[in-house]
């Protein structure tokens, strides 16, 4: 639990009873104005939980240009290190390999298709749900330049307008007499 969570349960419990009114008041705007400017190693990691708590991610050194956060050259002060070594220290965060997220891509364009049963590229980018890449940016990674081929490379089934390509029936006679 952070102290901003703890404080705030505390003003719940005070504020069920009527008396309290000045107390819970005070206290609210203690919780408001959390973290207080004196930044102590407790009093930052307990805003980077708090962060990850109401963010439900780790901080990137951007946030900490933030109100609320604890400013960057508070991090060579106190730690004589840099933002992102103290975050890669004490909340590091993996990176995904390329290879990851070509499976996570081919993966969501292979559900999209299967689910959108497109008969064109244009329908597919049209109808793919957010966070499907473009059929353009998954075919990046199979160095593939087409629609056509991007499909035959994940072996993917082909779906046709039948009106779009109708079928055309040939009778072929052959009459040998026409011939001589």
């Amino acid at each position: 639990m952070t102290r901003k969570e703890a404080l705030k349960k505390s003003i719940d419990i005070l504020s069920e009873f009527s008396e309290n009114i000045d107390i819970t008041g005070l206290l609210q705007d203690i919780h408001d104005e959390l973290p207080l400017i004196h930044w102590t190693d407790k009093s930052i990691r307990d805003t980077v939980e708090q962060f990850i708590i109401d963010n439900g991610r780790v901080p990137t050194a951007t946030d900490f240009k933030k109100k609320g956060m604890p400013p960057h050259p508070v991090f060579k002060q106190k730690y004589s290190k840099t933002l992102a070594e103290w975050l890669m220290e004490n909340y590091p965060v993996s990176k995904v390999s390329s290879e990851e997220l070509k499976l996570k891509h081919t993966e969501n364009f292979k559900k999209d298709y299967e689910r959108i049963k497109p008969k064109t590229k244009e329908e597919f980018n049209k109808n793919s749900s957010k966070g499907t890449l473009s059929w353009q940016s998954v075919a990046k990674y199979y160095d593939c330049t087409s629609w056509n081929k991007l499909i035959d490379t994940l072996d993917l089934p082909k779906y046709v307008d039948q009106k779009q390509h109708p079928t055309i029936k040939v009778n072929i006679i052959t009459d040998y007499d026409f011939l001589d």
